[in-house]
């Protein structure tokens, strides 16, 4: 599965990538001055959002082409380093890219999760294991953001893999859903060339 997400980047099969950030994130994020976990987090734009309310932005990353392109396209310097995985640092804004295995990440004590496209990213049998790698690196009452999709899988097959209500609650049952949207003009082209016609982008929150 690695292989097969580093070749997207490499090839720059990147259909998931928002250029303008993620609108329900704007729409639904709350509380600033939070260390904010950002799994599987790619050059998303959402990572400069969430840090200018003042929140320090800690994003793992699987392809090292993504990471670069993040601070080449936002015209970031940063200072590289190596350790367990290979870190990029900004040094004018509170933004650090880690780069590699998401699961040999072991920092804890986060106070905010967000989560656009990493647990529908990961296939049903890994989508387990990532829920309880990131609930060890979460504080108790972290703040968390979540991002789903729901379709019909028997017409097409992720990624991006539907994730059901009952699935996300057996990870984290105090989440609420809070928000549904009609995505299916944003749908990846396979899903649309296969028939699909409907697709939600559902938004899951920690409760108030």
């Amino acid at each position: 599965m690695e292989n097969a997400w580093l070749d997207r980047w490499q090839k720059g099969h990147t259909g998931w990538h928002e250029a303008s950030g993620n609108q329900n994130l704007k729409r639904w994020w709350r509380g600033s001055g939070k260390r904010v976990l950002v799994p599987l987090c790619g050059k998303s734009q959402d990572l400069i959002w969430l840090e200018a309310l003042d929140n320090e932005v800690v994003g793992i990353e699987l392809s090292e082409l993504a990471v670069q392109a993040f601070f080449d396209e936002n015209d970031l310097a940063f200072e590289r380093s190596d350790g367990e995985l290979l870190r990029y640092r900004a040094t004018d804004k509170r933004i650090t890219l880690y780069c590699g295995d998401y699961f040999r990440f072991s920092a804890k004590g986060f106070d905010a999760h967000y989560d656009r496209g990493a647990l529908i990213a990961l296939p049903p049998d890994l989508r387990p294991r990532y829920a309880e790698h990131t609930s060890a690196l979460l504080a108790k009452s972290a703040q968390q953001l979540l991002i789903t999709v729901e379709y019909d899988q028997s017409v097409c097959q992720g990624p991006p893999y539907a994730v059901s209500a009952d699935e996300v609650l057996s990870y984290w049952p105090l989440l609420d859903r809070v928000a549904a949207y009609d995505d299916i003009p944003n749908a990846p082209p396979k899903f649309q060339e296969a028939g699909l016609t409907a697709m939600q982008e559902v938004v899951w929150r920690s409760p108030e």
